[in-house]
């Protein structure tokens, strides 16, 4: 496979102050495109990887806005607009159950920040930004799911994870026949991905971990960056409504 460029396009990332979301701005930039940078509070964070893009001699934008607010995700759509085309989006931010306050919350709370940033915030961007991709004729939806969510895991993150997850799953195939042939629509379902929890998660997950996944190894943001820049390329445009796991070939 050839490098897949994206020069020439324009691409909101959502939630990419850090870890995955940062991993596939970047890697857009490399290819070519010009970003729209997200976040929620990270504005620091923001900036650093908005600098990282313009040394790579993109032009680039930090837009806050939190994504589980109606209000907030039409902000981050004008704002996207305004000041020129936007010829994707990635729908990457979602609520931190594992290393932030939530950790401790009831089951209840968790599942509602779930819902509304995760998987409202997946549905009011991508309808919103479809609409506007079809007025273009042109346009390329990529939303992020859950390996695990269609085969299940046991616990309450896993029950958690696996509703909001599945449901982008879901909506996502479904919305790439509505909006087809003029904009595409796909969901990347990572494995296990070491962000700020697999970073210092016990040795329990670490042994799990490699032991449920037959490269033997934690996936990486970049790994799923790749995908990420494949997927939004025109090398990849006679794919539209899958669900791509990217998970080291785990199937358990």
């Amino acid at each position: 496979m050839t490098f897949a460029t994206l020069s020439g396009q324009r691409i909101l990332v959502t939630g990419s102050s850090d870890g995955i979301g940062r991993a596939i701005a970047l890697e857009c930039a490399k290819a070519g495109a010009d970003i729209i940078v997200n976040c929620r509070q990270s504005i620091g964070k923001a900036e650093s990887v908005a600098e990282e893009i313009r040394k790579l001699g993109r032009a680039v934008e930090v837009v806050s806005a939190d994504v589980s607010r109606e209000s907030d995700r039409q902000h981050l759509l004008l704002e996207s607009f305004r000041t020129g085309r936007v010829d994707a989006i990635v729908n990457n931010a979602g609520a931190d159950l594992l290393t932030t306050e939530l950790r401790g919350a009831e089951f209840s709370v968790k599942l509602n920040q779930l819902i509304q940033t995760d998987l409202l915030g997946t549905i009011d961007l991508s309808r919103a930004f479809g609409h506007r991709f079809r007025e273009q004729q042109q346009g390329a939806i990529l939303n992020i799911g859950w390996d695990q969510s269609d085969r299940g895991m046991e616990g309450d993150s896993g029950e958690l994870f696996a509703t909001a997850k599945n449901a982008i799953m879901g909506f996502s195939r479904s919305l790439a026949v509505s909006l087809a042939p003029l904009v595409r629509v796909n969901c990347i379902a990572p494995g296990w991905i070491r962000t700020a929890w697999g970073a210092t998660a016990s040795e329990y997950w670490q042994d799990r971990v490699i032991s449920e996944t037959p490269l033997r190894r934690w996936g990486e943001p970049q790994d799923i960056a790749n995908m990420a820049r494949y997927l939004l390329s025109n090398e990849a445009s006679y794919i539209t409504g899958q669900v791509i796991n990217v998970n080291g070939g785990a199937v358990r």
